[in-house]
């Protein structure tokens, strides 16, 4: 298993290197949501759940907390949010603090892989944009079906490649095999809701401001200009690859029927 710094690094498109990781919170301070678009989130909690009020939501790898302080605002759900980066922490509780949800929404800096066997049962499980941090969805969903009531579910955020398309790479999946971790694990794919990446965010954009950053980094650390210029060219890859080989997809997953 990698360990925790080499996961967020992995999630954050950093291919792994960690030595980005103190350099993160500058990279992407114009940044709140962190890939995953709450509003999908929101509307699938909406169309698979009711007594909102009620709801019991675990955010893993929450990043800027988004997702849990905009969910907690349209549904008034109690939402429990964990992330490896002490930064983003920080920022999402100044931000349950603005939307007035600090009632709802906990927020806890730590390793999702470990935190988990701490916890008890939610009705929805977020993972958003989170990369390998299982190593494989086999693994994450037998992990975390435990903590998962009977009738609750499951959002994940993943990109895979059409079974049609003759791409590869290396951190995604085709679509079959995809669903047939989720089937192994004694998951059930229930719903989704594609997301054309450019739909929800201006690529241009964020690189922009992603571009802005590391180069007033490479400024101030000289002797690690390669390691920003690496993160940008890892950027740009990413962003191509989502937007132009395959599809993004919020996929909502609950326990199959025995």
């Amino acid at each position: 298993m990698k360990t925790l710094e080499e996961s967020i690094a992995a999630a954050m498109d950093a291919q792994q290197d960690t030595a980005i990781l103190p350099f993160l919170p500058t990279i992407l301070q114009d940044f709140w949501e962190l890939g995953t678009p709450p509003e999908i989130v929101i509307n699938l909690v909406r169309k698979h759940c009711k007594a909102y009020s009620n709801l019991r939501v675990l955010d893993l790898g929450c990043g800027k907390g988004a997702t849990s302080v905009k969910l907690a605002a349209a549904l008034k759900c109690h939402c429990f949010g964990i992330d490896g980066i002490p930064e983003f922490i920080e920022t999402s509780k100044e931000k349950a603090r603005e939307y007035s949800v600090e009632t709802l929404c906990r927020f806890e800096l730590g390793d999702v892989r470990k935190k988990i066997e701490e916890l008890d049962k939610f009705d929805v499980i977020i993972l958003g944009a989170t990369g390998p941090i299982f190593d494989d969805y086999f693994t994450a969903l037998t992990t975390l079906s435990k903590h998962l009531t009977d009738e609750g579910m499951m959002i994940i955020e993943e990109g895979y490649i059409d079974d049609t398309s003759a791409f590869q790479h290396p951190a995604y999946l085709p679509r079959t095999e995809l669903l047939a971790q989720f089937s192994r694990a004694g998951m059930e794919w229930v719903d989704e809701s594609i997301e054309k990446y450019s739909e929800y965010t201006n690529i241009a954009k964020e690189m922009d401001n992603i571009t802005i950053r590391c180069n007033e980094l490479k400024e101030k650390y000289p002797e690690k200009a390669l390691l920003f210029e690496n993160y940008m060219q890892n950027q740009t890859s990413e962003y191509g690859v989502l937007e132009n080989e395959m599809t993004g997809a919020m996929m909502v997953l609950k326990k199959a029927k025995a």
